[in-house]
């Protein structure tokens, strides 16, 4: 399948499901699903989110409908050529990128588990959040072929309080033909972890820090990127 040809089945499942996840969901906004921003076929790093923002559909020219091609091009060129700035919440893991030189739209994108906008994830059912991340990761899956040029991958944050992030993909890997090691561990302010996504043919390393840029001390994101620049850089090699 070409790149297009998912998004047009994200686009089909997307709308086919949101009745099971109808709570979740914010009425008032125009919306698209959005499985990645950036150049991600091109990036060498991912950073890896739950999903999308609401707020990114507020006042930031999406038009109500789009093809698949032209969902594409606007993901594609969301940090360069898109009719507006990128939301503020890249400005915090830019921060953490700029500590090894990266930025977002030539040497990074960002990709999330779930393409869905969504209410705060602090104020939606636990259970209900994380079978919707579970149903709709299977796009991320999909999606990894693509991928092709990616050294490094850097996740952040959780997944409710269920789990951190790292815990979640290792958590759902099996079921896709993919495995993390060493096993995540749980605990401690501002924990990171290094570990390997390893599945059909590919391994890929990542960094997880349990500190998201969307939490209020999300300094210490920045923080532990730079105690690990030199490890960071070396995987980049």
């Amino acid at each position: 399948m070409q790149l297009p040809e998912i998004l047009d089945s994200i686009q089909v499942d997307f709308e086919r499901t949101w009745g099971r996840f109808q709570e979740l969901r914010v009425n008032a906004i125009a919306e698209h699903p959005i499985p990645f921003f950036g150049p991600a076929s091109n990036a060498q790093v991912l950073t890896v989110g739950v999903n999308p923002s609401a707020t990114e559909f507020v006042d930031r020219h999406w038009p109500a409908q789009l093809s698949p091609e032209d969902l594409q091009a606007r993901l594609t060129g969301y940090f360069t050529a898109a009719p507006c700035s990128p939301h503020l919440w890249f400005s915090r893991w830019q921060e953490s990128l700029s500590v090894l030189g990266l930025t977002y739209g030539r040497d990074v994108a960002h990709v999330d588990l779930s393409p869905r906008p969504t209410k705060a994830m602090q104020t939606c059912s636990q259970m209900l959040f994380c079978s919707m991340v579970e149903h709709d990761a299977q796009w991320f899956f999909k999606l990894l072929p693509f991928w092709t040029k990616v050294r490094l991958l850097l996740l952040a944050g959780c997944v409710t309080n269920r789990y951190y992030l790292h815990e979640f993909l290792a958590h759902i890997a099996p079921g896709y033909g993919y495995s993390i090691s060493p096993k995540p561990l749980r605990g401690g302010r501002g924990r990171i972890g290094y570990h390997l996504l390893s599945g059909h043919g590919r391994q890929i390393p990542f960094f997880f820090c349990s500190v998201s840029p969307s939490a209020t001390n999300w300094q210490l994101l920045t923080q532990r990127t730079t105690e690990n620049h030199d490890q960071l850089s070396a995987l980049l090699k």
